[in-house]
């Protein structure tokens, strides 16, 4: 069995071992430092005599991976770990408790489903409705912990020890007759696998960066950072929220009023825009070629029902063919023509959207696509038409 260093200091960043296993580019040794991840905290990495070490799994004993490796069994290695790797998620799953205790301070009854606190990600997903009203107010109570410097201990306790009520545990997840307690102060305690820093002081700080949905596993998914990348974020949030203000000339304090109101008005200028367009669609009038009739016109903020009903009204009632295009963040065309024609309408939506790099599909008698922009649409919308008058007039002379 692999003695865990890592479990009995976490601050031990270089140690001696022997490799004791060898199974391809995995290595197990007699004992470790690298801690393999658990508690929703990822893996460590580091070095074997400067031979890299970029993974780490527990399967029963912990496994190093070491790819393209010349190591021999027997053979005592310096191990080194990644400290500021290390670091970053000690003080990330540390600030992830602070923010998760806070949180239910705020709102009680809310629960943990999942953590990540990796290098690139650092997030708590919780059942239980968050707002960023609610999410800022646990940010400062967490940041005052953080400040507080705020001791960080563990113990270990029997799963029938009376004193386990008193922690945050999920008993049915533990197989184990003895839990980890860490404990934050007197603000968290709860049961976890994973590594913390002493004291909260070494988190620097704490910034919510992001809020989003987790439904259907959960509510809400709180991505946050941590220490000197925390700062800077907010530094630079800062900035962006000061220009913002300044554009819409609004003070920087009421900047969410401001904007929500301007996305109201938007939102009802849009609404606006969308009905004269319908009326437009339905007052196309056609054009005549040969004995076809061509019912063309580009309109903002139509939805693709409406453009698809009224192609089909016009296509099923006459001997006609339609090249309607609709733009508000995109562009969305759409060509269709009466069963009776021998237009193929996916072939000339695919020509038309090339250009623009656009894409699209359907059926000989109707297609739909369009284009991530509405930069070229007068351009696709133009080749479209070109291109149904070309195929017209083919079809007319083969007659």
């Amino acid at each position: 069995m692999t003695c865990l260093l890592y479990s009995a200091d976490p601050y031990l960043i270089s140690f001696e071992a022997k490799i004791i296993e060898i199974r391809g580019e995995w290595i197990k040794l007699d004992r470790t430092a690298f801690y393999p991840g658990g508690g929703g905290q990822d893996h460590d990495t580091g070095f074997f005599d400067g031979a890299k070490v970029t993974e780490v799994r527990s399967e029963g004993d912990v496994l190093h991976r070491v790819p393209g490796h010349s190591l021999r069994e027997d053979q005592t290695i310096n191990g080194s770990i990644d400290w500021d790797r290390r670091h970053d998620l000690m003080k990330g799953h540390t600030a992830e408790h602070i923010l998760f205790a806070t949180l239910n301070k705020l709102r009680p009854g809310i629960e943990l489903v999942k953590i990540n606190i990796s290098p690139v990600k650092k997030s708590v997903v919780v059942k239980g409705e968050i707002d960023w009203r609610l999410a800022c107010d646990a940010q400062r109570m967490a940041n005052e912990s953080i400040r507080a410097g705020l001791k960080t201990t563990e113990s270990w306790v029997a799963r029938d020890d009376p004193t386990i009520k008193e922690a945050r545990v999920k008993l049915e997840r533990i197989q184990d007759d003895k839990i980890r307690i860490v404990q934050i102060g007197v603000l968290d305690r709860a049961a976890c696998a994973g590594m913390h820093v002493r004291n909260t002081s070494e988190i620097g700080a704490l910034l919510i960066t992001k809020l989003t949905s987790a439904k259907p596993a959960a509510d809400s998914e709180i991505e946050f950072e941590v220490g000197e990348k925390a700062v800077r974020e907010s530094l630079d949030l800062a900035s962006i929220g000061l220009q913002a203000s300044e554009a819409i000339g609004s003070n920087p304090k009421d900047l969410v009023n401001a904007l929500t109101n301007m996305k109201g008005e938007m939102k009802s200028l849009r609404e606006s825009l969308r009905r004269l367009s319908k009326d437009a669609l339905r007052s196309v009038q056609p054009e005549s070629f040969n004995d076809v009739k061509i019912y063309s016109g580009i309109f903002d903020g139509v939805d693709k029902k409406s453009l698809t009903d009224a192609a089909n009204l016009i296509v099923q009632s006459e001997k006609s063919v339609c090249v309607f295009a609709s733009r508000e963040e995109r562009l969305l065309l759409m060509i269709a023509c009466s069963p009776d024609l021998k237009i193929d309408c996916t072939g000339i939506l695919t020509d038309a959207l090339k250009s623009a790099g656009g894409k699209g599909g359907g059926k000989s008698n109707f297609a739909m696509g369009g284009t991530t922009s509405t930069d070229m649409a007068e351009i696709v919308f133009a080749s479209a038409l070109d291109i149904v008058r070309e195929t017209l007039s083919i079809s007319e002379r083969s007659r």
